[in-house]
């Protein structure tokens, strides 16, 4: 009787947040989150000499075509304290692909759609035209929940360089099915060239308020630099980026410290290791950005996002993320046919 109420629970806070993010959809004539980014096109090649077990999908020297977006999850100001995206499509299509990869600034997040659901709410409290994001709704839930607090601070990015100088971590636990058909779960990171600063890193009073999201006032640059930035740079010279990816072993019993999302992996265990070259070669129109979607549902059988399916299940987020996704095409699709 508990499993089936817990499931019952469960469902309730998917069918809201997916309701929330159509009506954001609809709000925004688009993207429900991320609706500010910036697209490019390139290769990614799979590196010659792997360090992690052989894979049906990533095999050595494989060269795929690549689209990435970048964005901020909800400011147009680029000089804003906030969440930065990174989100990956192994094609030349707008929608089809065998795999995309979904990315933000930060490590960690939400701990399970219960917290997905209520920091949703928090964000969109009373909400007015010139505050994009609730103040006090999201200062209250920090103060109320402080491991989330920390979680949310590390996440955010202020006033940084360059889309190209940040990393970018998937925040869903996936499968990782090698040939030697031992289970594994992975994780994937995005980072710079020259593996060097996560630019917009905050500190001092932005660890301390993180709610406080606005451009500083000693802030000049034009509220779209970073997009400009990019764009400039891609018409100089390539973009790369290294994607990595970290291996977790399957462990009997309670998987809570695989799947929570809370705490990061030991790097003793699961390190860092290099997956792929990113080349990007030319910057994508308007146009092409816009049309691209992503869904972390889009993977092949040798990988594969893990679901839960009860609402304290880390990998509830998994499956909300996976049906919230399809639901946010669709209104942008019908928003697209009706405009045309």
């Amino acid at each position: 009787m508990k499993k089936i109420s817990d499931t019952i629970v469960f469902f309730f806070y998917l069918i809201g947040a997916s309701l929330l993010f159509m009506l954001a959809a609809f709000k925004n004539k688009g993207r429900a989150t991320h609706k500010y980014g910036v697209g490019g096109a390139g290769t990614l090649k799979v590196v010659e000499r792997p360090e992690f077990p052989e894979h049906e999908f990533w095999q050595p020297g494989k060269v795929f075509p690549l689209q990435i977006r970048h964005g901020a999850v909800t400011f147009e100001d680029d000089a804003a304290m906030d969440l930065r995206s990174a989100s990956l499509k192994l094609s030349e299509q707008p929608e089809k692909s065998p795999l995309d990869i979904i990315m933000n600034t930060g490590p960690r997040t939400f701990r399970d759609i219960i917290e997905f659901w209520n920091f949703t709410l928090a964000s969109i409290s009373d909400k007015g035209e010139d505050e994009p994001v609730s103040s006090k709704g999201l200062e209250g839930y920090c103060q109320k929940e402080p491991i989330f607090k920390e979680i949310f601070a590390e996440t955010m990015r202020r006033a940084p360089e360059s889309f190209s100088q940040m990393y970018y971590y998937s925040k869903l636990v996936n499968y990782f099915k090698a040939k030697d058909g031992k289970l594994r779960y992975v994780k994937y990171r995005l980072i710079p060239e020259d593996r060097g600063v996560d630019s917009g890193s905050v500190f001092g009073s932005d660890l301390e308020k993180p709610w406080l999201q606005k451009r500083l006032p000693e802030e000049t640059r034009p509220i779209d630099y970073l997009r400009k930035e990019y764009i400039d740079r891609l018409s100089r010279q390539p973009l790369i980026f290294h994607l990595q990816l970290r291996l977790h072993e399957d462990i009997q019993g309670d998987k809570t410290a695989i799947f929570t999302q809370e705490r990061d992996w030991s790097e003793e265990t699961s390190p860092w290791l290099d997956l792929a070259t990113v080349r990007l070669e030319r910057a994508l129109s308007f146009e092409e950005t816009e049309k691209l979607s992503f869904n972390i549902g889009r993977q092949p059988d040798s990988l594969g996002a893990v679901e839960g399916f009860s609402s304290k299940d880390p990998n509830s987020v998994n499956a909300a993320r996976v049906r919230i996704y399809g639901l946010s095409l669709a209104v942008r699709s019908f928003l697209y046919k009706k405009s045309e």
